[in-house]
């Protein structure tokens, strides 16, 4: 950490809404997060089998719904019909609801659905998870028809857009069709190779495991103009310390409330 770093420098992006106090990728996790003052969320993109895009984490509806089977061989229909709060126990020391049936009605959104919803009002930061060479594609049509291409981009400033991905072939495809949208690269650890494959491509952003960041990573990854937040705080909030310590701008995390609280301490 510089010593010119402030404590309200560091964005705290709640992942997939606050998604400790609420059920993940579900408008009751992302308006959470806006009430508790985190205009950063981020969210999954895949499609379903009938192509339509919606924010769900994993590959398949197990987890996080009543239903189940693989998420790009269920159709929109299917997915529209299915519960995604009943899973959900609200902890005790939630900043939401508490106890089991804390969030009876949530439902999964479509891509289109949280676009409308939060237009005007947040950053968003839209990973696209699955591997569809679609998915890019269609993501774009959704933020074109829902005027987030006009919107504010690059450094976390709401309301605005970031895209990124694990997979490198989809930041491919989406920084093509979206040049102008910042673009940032998940991935484990910054090293020379990704360093150089994120210039050549045109990536405003690399993300690290929060874990494994190191200053010099950063550093390297500053000086050839990428910025860095990272990733995988899950439940540590030594990994937390470590982010903010390392001069990354941010972080994703499930509890952002409670992830303020321990930086004001630092």
């Amino acid at each position: 950490m510089t010593a010119k770093k402030k404590k309200n420098d560091f964005i705290l992006i709640a992942h997939r809404g606050a998604s400790y106090d609420a059920p993940e990728n579900t408008f009751e996790a992302f308006d959470l997060a806006l009430d508790l003052g985190f205009d950063n969320f981020e969210t999954d993109v895949q499609l379903t089998s009938d192509g339509r895009a919606v924010l769900v984490h994993d590959n398949t509806l197990d987890r996080t719904t009543d239903g189940s089977g693989v998420v790009t061989e269920t159709s929109i229909a299917k997915i529209k019909s299915l519960n995604a709060g009943l899973w959900f126990e609200g902890p005790e020391d939630s900043f939401g609801v508490h106890g089991p049936m804390a969030y009876p009605e949530a439902f999964v959104p479509t891509l289109d659905d949280f676009l409308e919803r939060y237009y005007g009002k947040a950053h968003v930061h839209i990973e696209l998870k699955s591997a569809q060479p679609d998915l890019a594609a269609t993501s774009m049509k959704s933020l074109q028809k829902c005027g987030w291409l006009d919107q504010h981009t690059g450094d976390s400033i709401a309301p605005g857009l970031t895209i990124s991905s694990f997979r490198f072939e989809q930041l491919e495809r989406s920084i093509a069709l979206m040049p102008d949208i910042a673009h940032g690269w998940l991935l484990q650890k910054i090293d020379k190779a990704s360093l150089k494959a994120a210039v050549d491509l045109g990536l405003s952003g690399i993300y690290p495991n929060a874990g494994k960041v190191t200053e010099k990573q950063i550093k390297n990854a500053n000086e050839v103009g990428l910025v860095v937040r990272t990733w995988g705080i899950a439940d540590s909030k030594a990994a937390l310390r470590r982010a903010y310590r390392s001069g990354a701008v941010g972080t994703t995390v499930d509890w952002p409330a409670k992830a303020r609280e321990v930086i004001s301490t630092l």
